[in-house]
């Protein structure tokens, strides 16, 4: 059977300013072929950036060292005054082995100028009664066991090889547990279900993996790079192209876009009534490295009409920027698409009609940031977080919310009246604000 892994919980310490903070996506073993349409709702700056950052870090980790390194200490990501940050995240797989519980934890601090781990571990537990969880793999500085066994007791040649891993992961900022040194000596002490678990996630899970920042959104609406995100049978990842000029792609970056783009017109035209891309073939030329490139252009047509195809607006770009990732949600069940500010630029009744298509239809997992409000009222309740004014409670659901509710006015309600939880909205005064504008219009005068 093909193995199906996704997210069930993520939790985050003193990552940015999120002191504490966890959230549940509301999916089970029976359901694992359906989807999960998750949107985070707050108050400018009270951490839903964070959830983004969370997975874009966890992807960087699952690369194991493999050109990729962890942040640049400069980013910021770690509290304000904290040596370090936590991050955990719990997985459900089923595979040809059974159903389990994985879970995965890591501790980052700041080295001279990246970050770095200090801790990880990996473990998991079968989905039956009274079963516990085991661990897989750990490390806690120089402190490394596999199952059961401490690194001190492993054969030499193992041992050497677990240290040299450990060494490589320092200076190379990357994951200890997911370098490939270590899970090739793995096989001497897991057995095959619990490889199994290991190609689970560093595979299947990483492969499809997206996330979109609101970085690539900027460069688009800059008119610097159109970001093509891709999800197809082979192919996985970004294609960057030039909007204000032409862009040379190598031949197997060409057939990748070909294929993307006869994709993406399917499901565009219904979207965007009568609305096509295209990309035009201006000449194949040599590449730098001597290899074949194709040099070309990519246009927007609607019937006759072809024009560049930096010509459409800002949410035209940005939903065929994202297209081919929400196909892969709705048809792939392993798909875990991340998105800050879903709703930049997008009409907000398409981006309901969207949301609500792969939620009651779709396959994989989407979470997404967003502050159209509009979204409350197509997705359940259970499926919405929002970020909350305590740091070390940053995210909670809404209570109250009856079937014949509307989400979105019980939302508006507890940012001015409150009544849940937690207060949701740091309280603005409107007449402090007029009197701050007619302070800052006279400082030059």
């Amino acid at each position: 059977m093909k193995p199906i892994i996704k997210v069930l919980d993520v939790t985050l310490n003193k990552l940015k300013n999120v002191k504490y903070g966890t959230f549940h996506i509301d999916t089970h073993f029976d359901t694992l072929d359906e989807a999960n349409v998750i949107g985070f709702y707050g108050q400018n700056g009270s951490g839903k950036t964070a959830v983004v950052q969370a997975f874009q870090l966890l992807a960087m980790l699952l690369k194991g060292g493999q050109n990729e390194k962890l942040p640049d200490i400069h980013h910021l990501h770690i509290y304000y005054g904290e040596p370090s940050l936590q991050l955990n995240f719990q997985f459900l797989v089923k595979n040809d082995y059974g159903e389990f519980f994985l879970k995965y934890g890591v501790s980052l601090v700041k080295g001279e100028r990246r970050l770095n781990v200090m801790a990880e571990n990996l473990s998991y537990r079968e989905n039956k009664r009274g079963k516990r969880f085991k661990n897989i793999i750990s490390k806690n500085e120089d402190d490394i066991t596999i199952r059961t066994t401490a690194h001190p007791s492993l054969n030499e040649n193992d041992r050497v090889k677990v240290l040299v891993a450990n060494h490589l992961s320092k200076e190379n900022n990357s994951s200890f547990i997911f370098r490939k040194e270590v899970r090739n000596i793995l096989p001497n002490y897991l057995d095959e279900a619990e490889m199994t678990l290991i190609q689970n996630i560093i595979y299947d899970f990483k492969r499809d993996l997206h996330i979109i920042d609101n970085t690539q959104y900027g460069n688009l609406i800059s008119n610097i790079t159109m970001p093509f995100h891709i999800h197809l049978e082979n192919k996985r990842g970004v294609i960057p192209s030039k909007l204000e000029d032409t862009t040379l792609l190598p031949k197997a970056l060409f057939d990748a876009m070909k294929e993307l783009i006869e994709q993406t017109n399917i499901v565009l035209k219904m979207l965007i009534p009568g609305l096509q891309i295209k990309i035009h073939v201006i000449h194949t030329q040599k590449m730098n490295d001597g290899s074949d490139g194709v040099l070309v252009e990519f246009l927007s047509r609607k019937g006759d009409i072809e024009l560049p195809l930096k010509c459409e607006s800002e949410g035209t770009l940005k939903i065929i920027s994202i297209l081919s990732t929400l196909i892969a949600v709705y048809n792939n069940p392993n798909a875990c698409v991340v998105i800050d500010e879903l709703d930049a630029g997008v009409f907000e009744y398409l981006l309901g009609e969207l949301l609500e298509i792969i939620n009651e239809n779709g396959s994989g997992q989407l979470i997404f940031t967003s502050h159209n409000l509009r979204i409350l009222e197509v997705l359940p309740i259970h499926e919405l977080w929002f970020t909350t004014t305590n740091e070390e409670n940053r995210y909670m659901q809404l209570k109250g919310v009856k079937k014949l509710n509307n989400p979105r006015d019980v939302y508006l309600r507890a940012v001015q009246l409150g009544g849940q939880d937690e207060d949701i909205y740091k309280e603005t005064n409107s007449y402090d604000i007029k009197r701050a504008f007619r302070k800052a219009g006279i400082v030059n005068e």
